[in-house]
């Protein structure tokens, strides 16, 4: 009864509103879904995607109780990124583990007492569910600016100053980069990925493809086309057009969180086609780049910077022909 009490108060605070509808210590937020009215300062947020909300919630140092997870092998749950990235699990984070894609445990959620609920546009399939629990936000992805997605969950965590001194940071990282690598600005690339004996070209790669493309690198044309169709990620192609991945880089990715090894992007191309590497002049010339997978999607400042300095440490030791 207790917690049919709270859920019922708390999504009347979810409901459409204006600043002048909410309550003392709560804000009119656009999101989504509409308006909420949600805390001013939120102290028990649950995110409800592992690899972007929450990270990004850990990164700002918001008040985070529970999270989306998943099952390894063992079945035990983890925060994909976030153990990586910050070194952070279920058992010592403090953060509860709240179900998996397509399994959230309501019930442990309501469990919780969250005053704040925040996703993205996938999790809006259960948006009331949600709400009947806490002020519920769900935030888009993708556009023109792909960190926009960072900065509007660190707006309704009441955390936006901090995600702004940290954007300050990179940029200016970014900066000082650009400056040391005159000559990276204009060199093409190609993200490839061999997989089950299939040829994969992506024309957007996350934080890779962000970080790539601030420092000045472009896409080959076949990823340009494929950013015109309005392709997410990448495509399946086959391998006889293997030529027309000439670039002066090529990027590949490790799954660290599969058992992956630093050698095994490069296992899975030879033995699909042995010839791969002397087709491709940047393998040939030393110019293809394995980075962890864990790193090169996310858009976190923490995995944007990690980018960066991998980035140009490669390109420093192995320059494009001039």
């Amino acid at each position: 009864m207790k917690m049919f009490v709270i859920a019922t108060t708390l999504a009347a605070l979810a409901l459409p509103a204006t600043a002048q509808d909410c309550a003392k210590d709560q804000r009119a937020f656009d999101h989504l879904g509409g308006t909420a009215c949600i805390p001013e300062d939120p102290q028990r947020i649950v995110g409800l995607h592992d690899q972007s909300v929450t990270l990004t919630l850990v990164e700002i140092g918001a008040k985070v109780v529970g999270s989306h997870g998943r099952l390894n092998d063992a079945g035990a749950p983890y925060m994909r990124s976030v153990d990586m990235i910050f070194g952070l699990d279920f058992e010592t984070s403090g953060i509860g583990f709240v179900g998996t894609f397509n399994a959230m445990d309501f019930e442990a959620i309501a469990a919780l007492e969250p005053d704040l609920i925040i996703g993205r546009k996938l999790e809006m399939e259960a948006r009331a569910q949600y709400e009947a629990i806490a002020p519920s936000v769900f935030i888009a992805q993708g556009g023109p600016d792909p960190l926009a997605f960072g900065r509007d969950i660190a707006d309704a965590a009441g955390h936006l100053s901090v995600w702004e001194a940290m954007h300050a940071t990179y940029q200016a990282n970014l900066d000082r980069a650009r400056a040391a690598f005159p000559a990276a600005q204009g060199a093409s690339y190609a993200k490839i990925q061999m997989y089950d004996n299939k040829l994969e070209v992506y024309a957007n790669y996350g934080g890779l493809t962000k970080v790539l493309a601030n420092l000045g690198l472009i896409r080959i044309p076949m990823a340009e086309d494929m950013a015109a169709r309005g392709v997410i990620w990448g495509e399946e192609i086959s391998l006889e057009v293997l030529p027309e991945l000439q670039a002066d880089y090529l990027f590949d990715t490790y799954t660290i969180a599969y058992g992956d090894t630093l050698a095994d992007p490069r296992a899975r191309f030879e033995a699909a086609l042995p010839s791969w590497c002397r087709v491709l002049t940047a393998c040939a010339e030393g110019r293809y780049i394995v980075l962890p997978r864990e790193i090169s999607t996310g858009y976190s400042f923490r995995q944007l910077d990690m980018l960066l300095h991998l980035i140009t440490t490669h390109v420093a030791r192995v320059p494009a022909p001039s």
